[in-house]
């Protein structure tokens, strides 16, 4: 007997130190997400968050009836930052509790459904690396707080199927569940795979009473669990009928068609990628299939196949109903993107990373030695392939500037030392990045800057208001900061208001963010001075009128603008052409595009309405001083390059081109 206390005690003595190993990963895991927490600026997306946080729960539920978010994350951060401040690492803060709560959540979740090898925790280890999960730890947004609250959902669930009898489990994962879907919207696809989880597993466990009893089982658990989304219904439900006008709203461009398989690859591949802006290694598809097949196939051997059940419910369940939900109710919208669905990773890395748990700890009891040491070395191969995968997307996030989310900090910088008194600083919608530093960094400056269009929507379709807007400011010079231009300004009208007034002294960027200065020449400032046109193209389109620039320098910018007037539905997505030609005839320099862009095509232009077409052009720095000739047309890319035909009662015409004039070229 005392043999084998003796035993018991060197056994607890050798293992039990291996109780500290999880509390320590999740120790890594938060050194991850705080490393360097404030290194990267704020960007516009977390703008918007401090924005929204420092109004009256009121107002910021209002806006956000009309975001594609709902309030409880905002209200959260509302408070939070009257705690602690608005600085981008407390702001930051909030998502890093809330992701490392995940992984501690990840690894409770794995040792409920596989209950083995409690001090292994190779789920936990594997969440705590996966770029995706550390980038949008380090986020003010609700991504984070969305997978906490899912993956704690999720957990009750589980508790509640082993036990029917504790309601309390149900009532808790009900309650989590209303909060993720009250974080972000799309939590709410994981509600089917809850109700298929219910479904299945009641199913199994009617199956192993008597026939009498089966029905009863099963209509008292799945009865039990309707009643508490019903619960979670009555929280949501007048919140969605309040906010249904903003789920969204149609800014009038085209998107490629959401298809399923489509929104699948994509979550894929930021899932393998980490979810930043990184190209793929060729063999991840396979490393990744690899890893999950090992899995499948060990929780099978295992007889881990009712815990390998549930978290493939829970992960493909999830991803399929928000696939066929958006191709089916915004199959042209852009509503959709992989870390909308970030609450799914933790399942996932449970399923990858918890059958090596398994059999690290079947490996312990394992004889002879060879035999443990290969069930360890197959047990850890998933969890080796997706390290393969992670760790340079890891180490990215740290390291590579490339990855860095939009430098509005640097930019901003820029933008204010070079700032003189008669400056003026148009921001293409309201930025609440600048917005940000305006408040905390540059307040001085802040009269100088104004934004067009004004809010966080919008496309700007007239050049009234900011014409009028530069006419009170009188500006010397003009500072443009763009973001995502071509979707706020589509038709350059900032920008063409400027060539016509004035002259571009140089351009810098910092990532996706352009900072064009130009000098005024024109006082007042005018809107551009359109030339009347009239031509017509294949009785389709009329070109009402057009500005450009008539001199121009060697290696200096060719400007022009057209006015386009629809005078059909328009059924191909046809090319302009604006070719500069020598005396000579041949052609010195050339534009061919697509009007506006691809998300506005031709094909979307409607009957009656006045298009803005801005193009920009650099003259040859060797180009002989004279006189060149500017002619314009319209052809079929795909149709051997036909032009449509052209005629005007203004202008000459030929070979199916229009003559806009000419451009004389003078010695620098």
């Amino acid at each position: 007997m005392s043999q084998q206390r003796s035993q018991q005690n060197r056994f607890a003595f050798r293992w039990g130190w291996l109780w500290l190993i999880p509390a320590l990963v999740v120790l890594f895991a938060f050194a991850l997400r705080v490393l360097n927490l404030s290194a990267q600026s704020i960007w516009f997306d977390e703008g918007w968050s401090w924005y929204l946080a420092r109004l009256p729960i009121g107002e910021m539920a209002k806006i956000t009836s009309a975001d594609r978010s709902p309030v409880l994350y905002y209200a959260l951060l509302h408070m939070w930052t009257d705690l602690v401040g608005e600085s981008p690492f407390v702001m930051r803060y909030l998502s890093v509790i809330a992701d490392t709560t995940t992984v501690a959540l990840v690894i409770v979740l794995a040792q409920a459904l596989f209950k083995r090898a409690r001090h292994f925790p190779v789920s936990g280890v594997l969440y705590a690396v996966c770029p995706f999960a550390v980038w949008y730890a380090q986020e003010t947004r609700m991504y984070a707080l969305v997978g906490a609250l899912c993956a704690a959902s999720s957990y009750w669930l589980w508790r509640w199927l082993r036990e029917p009898d504790r309601r309390v489990s149900l009532l808790a994962s009900a309650v989590l569940m209303a909060a993720a879907i009250n974080t972000h919207y799309y939590a709410v696809f994981l509600l089917p795979s809850h109700g298929l989880a219910v479904v299945l597993f009641t199913v199994l466990q009617s199956s192993q009473q008597a026939r009498g009893k089966r029905l009863r089982l099963f209509v008292r658990n799945a009865g039990s669990w309707v009643v508490a989304m019903m619960g979670v219904a009555v929280v949501l439900v007048p919140w969605l009928l309040f906010a249904s006008s903003g789920f969204a709203y149609d800014d009038g461009f085209v998107f490629p068609l959401n298809t399923v398989d489509g929104r699948l690859g994509e979550w894929i591949n930021a899932f393998a990628s980490g979810g930043i802006p990184r190209p793929q290694p060729d063999f991840w598809p396979m490393a990744l299939i690899c890893a999950a097949a090992i899995t499948c196939v060990l929780c099978v051997i295992r007889r881990r196949w009712r815990a390998l059940a549930f978290l493939l419910i829970m992960t493909v369940g999830s991803l399929l109903a928000a696939s066929i939900a958006v191709r089916i109710v915004y199959p042209y919208r852009s509503v959709f993107h992989p870390r909308y669905l970030i609450y799914v990773i933790p399942c996932t890395v449970v399923m990858l990373g918890g059958v090596g748990q398994v059999m690290l700890g079947d490996s312990r009891r394992a004889r002879p030695s060879i035999i443990r040491l290969f069930s360890a070395i197959v047990g850890l191969l998933p969890m080796v392939l997706l390290t393969v995968l992670w760790l340079p997307a890891l180490m990215a996030i740290y390291r590579d500037p490339t990855v860095a989310r939009d430098n509005t900090r640097a930019a901003m910088v820029h933008v204010v030392e070079a700032l003189k008194p008669g400056d003026v600083v148009i921001v293409t919608r309201d930025n609440y990045a600048v917005q940000y530093y305006l408040h905390t960094q540059f307040a001085a400056y802040a009269n100088q800057f104004i934004a067009f269009p004004a809010g966080l929507h919008g496309v700007l379709k007239t050049d009234v208001d900011y014409v009028a807007a530069l006419r009170q400011y009188n500006p010397d010079r003009v500072r443009l900061f763009l973001w995502q231009d071509q979707v706020v300004d589509p038709h350059r009208l900032i920008e063409s208001t400027l060539w016509a007034n004035g002259y571009e002294l140089g351009e810098i960027s910092f990532g996706q963010i352009r900072l064009p200065l130009f000098q005024m020449v024109k006082h007042p400032i005018t809107a551009v001075p359109v030339q009347s046109a009239d031509v017509q193209f294949a009785d389709a389109l009329n070109l009402a009128g057009f500005w450009m620039r008539a001199e121009g320098y060697p290696g200096d910018w060719f400007y022009a603008v057209l006015r386009w007037s629809v005078i059909r539905k328009i059924n191909a997505n046809y090319k302009v052409f604006i070719h500069v030609l020598a005396p000579d005839g041949h052609t010195v320099f050339q534009r061919d595009k697509l009007p506006l862009s691809d998300l506005l095509p031709m094909t979307t232009w409607k009957v009656g309405e006045t298009v803005s077409d801005a193009y920009a052009m650099v003259i040859p720095a060797n180009l002989p001083v004279g006189d060149y000739r500017i002619y314009l047309g319209i052809y079929d890319p795909y149709a051997q390059a036909m032009r449509l035909h052209t005629q005007s009662s203004m202008l000459l015409t030929a070979d199916d081109s229009v003559m806009l004039g000419t451009l004389h070229i003078h010695k620098r």
